[in-house]
């Protein structure tokens, strides 16, 4: 990361900041318009200045998330130029976070991942890794964020193939979806963008996540409201923690993950040459 700011990357960090609070209106209408049917209408943006709406608890009604959309924008472009400076990487930081937002709001409210984000996701990351490799064989510069085309297209395969897999394995022993078709669109996109490796990590990362979260939901209904815990009666959006462990192999890179495995082993081997 570029830790250095000039002016002249200041100035672009506030360039992009104004763009990505110009953007904001058109996240809120894209969270409100997404889940159900995946279309866009101009109605959607006075969902803010719904009275009825506030007055039944809906979703989109209120302005207060639109400020917040908005803020989330500008201050993830102005950082993300500041990082990274000017080039893919800023822009793909943008992109992902925006549509990780997206994705994380829709599947928290409605348990459903919108395909266009996914689908295209990994159309559009198949077509960039392999776009680059081509012009890098031409004699092109790699870019900032480079991932060869076989890494993208193993990557891809793996992402929808692996939650594929659990999603049928549950479906044929439990009867049951077990895991939605959202989440498997969703990490063959990150597979196409990131290549087989974050695949891996991102699932790793998610799968912690949710679990940490899930268990400590189940204790806290027990705890606080008596509720007993039933099994497989108990759905927990899997999205977000998609896009959290995407975003953290995005921005940090593998080797933080590299290093946690590296001081287990040494733990582990530790012990068994302490023991008796």
């Amino acid at each position: 990361m570029n830790l250095a700011v000039t002016p002249f990357l200041a100035a672009a960090a506030a360039v992009a900041g104004g763009l990505g609070l110009l953007a904001g209106p058109r996240i809120a209408w894209a969270i409100r318009a997404w889940p159900g049917h995946e279309e866009f209408h101009c109605d959607y943006l006075a969902c803010h200045a719904c009275a009825g709406g506030l007055r039944r608890g809906c979703y989109n009604a209120g302005i207060a998330q639109d400020r917040l959309y908005a803020l989330f924008s500008a201050l993830l472009a102005a950082v993300s130029v500041i990082a990274f400076g000017l080039g893919t990487k800023a822009v793909l930081s943008w992109v992902f976070g925006v549509a990780c937002l997206i994705i994380t709001i829709v599947d928290v409210r409605f348990y459903i991942i919108p395909d266009r984000l996914s689908i295209h996701g990994f159309y559009a990351g198949l077509l960039y890794t392999g776009a680059w490799s081509l012009a890098i064989r031409a004699g092109a510069a790699p870019p900032q964020h480079y991932v060869p085309f076989t890494d993208s297209l193993l990557g891809f395969l793996l992402g929808g193939g692996f939650l594929g897999a659990l999603g049928w394995i549950a479906w044929f022993i439990l009867k049951k979806e077990g895991m939605g078709g959202g989440d498997v669109k969703l990490l063959a996109a990150v597979g196409a963008w990131m290549g087989w490796q974050p695949v891996i990590a991102t699932i790793v990362l998610a799968s912690f996540g949710g679990s940490l979260v899930g268990i400590s939901t189940i204790l806290w209904r027990r705890l606080r409201h008596g509720t007993a815990y039933q099994p497989l009666q108990h759905m927990i959006p899997f999205g977000p923690y998609l896009c959290l462990g995407f975003l953290f192999v995005f921005y940090f890179g593998m080797d933080p993950l590299f290093r946690l495995v590296e001081i287990y082993q040494a733990w582990v081997e530790s012990r068994l040459l302490s023991s008796p």
